[in-house]
């Protein structure tokens, strides 16, 4: 394989590639390279070969190009609908994979579930004890079948959220959980699958755990579990963080490894 092939992405090229995001970076790259000129022309003139290099063969030179693009053509002329995106949470808003309860303490939470019989170990492994994955199956089953209001009413009675409401994207819809101050920023945004799975969650630990944060906190780390889809049922699959024009994974960095539902193109939970 020669160096040209490892640069090569072709999840993002080819009849994968996002003709308006490559503009917009082949711009960006133009941009610089007429700034630094100014000065330095032979740098420049490295700048937009190696920028127009990436582009073309990784189909994006600018971090987070999907989430960024849409917001960089807000306020002009140019449709939004050109950038052939669905829409996300924004980029410092909590992302779906949070869930409920964020970020926690994982070694203490696992001491918890594991004392209080949620989960099982055996040796080395750790697994969900049968009668609790069955009444976890349960309230999964009931959930998938409500519409994606009544969904997030659910999600809503369960979480520590002071607003909640719904947004449409072109493929998905969103469940939005805010915190009462406006601020998008600061919402919790949750899939179809990942507010079944963890309203589901909530609900069926009622039985194990006796304090409402600990129930909200274990239902993220709890989707590690999952086999099938909450939504569709689907059987899920490892995958990477990649998406549209190469997700939101950095320059120099692997993509994590996800436990995503190929019918529904969405990732369940991500793994440290």
């Amino acid at each position: 394989m020669t160096r040209f092939e490892l640069l090569r992405e072709p999840a993002h090229t080819g009849e994968n590639r996002c003709w308006p995001c490559t503009a917009l970076n082949l711009t960006l790259v133009a941009a610089g390279a007429l700034v630094v000129g100014r000065r330095r022309r032979a740098l420049a003139v490295l700048i937009a070969a190696l920028g127009t290099l990436l582009v073309w063969t990784r189909g994006y030179v600018v971090p987070y190009t999907p989430r960024v693009a849409p917001r960089l053509v807000a306020a002009s002329p140019v449709p939004n609908e050109w950038f052939d995106h669905d829409t996300a949470p924004p980029a410092a808003a909590q992302a779906s994979s949070d869930g409920l309860a964020g970020d926690v303490d994982g070694e203490a939470l696992l001491e918890t579930l594991q004392a209080d019989g949620v989960l099982v170990a055996d040796g080395e492994m750790v697994d969900l004890d049968p009668s609790f994955r069955d009444a976890w199956e349960t309230e999964m089953a009931t959930l998938a079948d409500h519409p994606t209001d009544d969904l997030a009413d659910a999600a809503f009675e369960v979480a520590h959220a002071a607003s909640v409401s719904v947004t449409d994207g072109e493929e998905r819809q969103w469940i939005r959980l805010g915190d009462g101050s406006g601020n998008v920023m600061t919402e919790t945004w949750l899939s179809r699958p990942v507010a079944v799975a963890e309203t589901a969650a909530v609900r069926a630990l009622t039985e194990w755990l006796d304090d409402p944060a600990t129930r909200r906190a274990a239902a993220g780390p709890l989707r590690m579990f999952l086999t099938d889809c909450p939504d569709c049922g689907e059987q899920l699959v490892e995958s990477t963080t990649m998406n549209c024009c190469g997700g939101s994974t950095p320059s120099r960095s692997e993509p994590a490894d996800v436990l995503a539902c190929p019918a529904c193109e969405t990732r369940l939970y991500t793994f440290e």
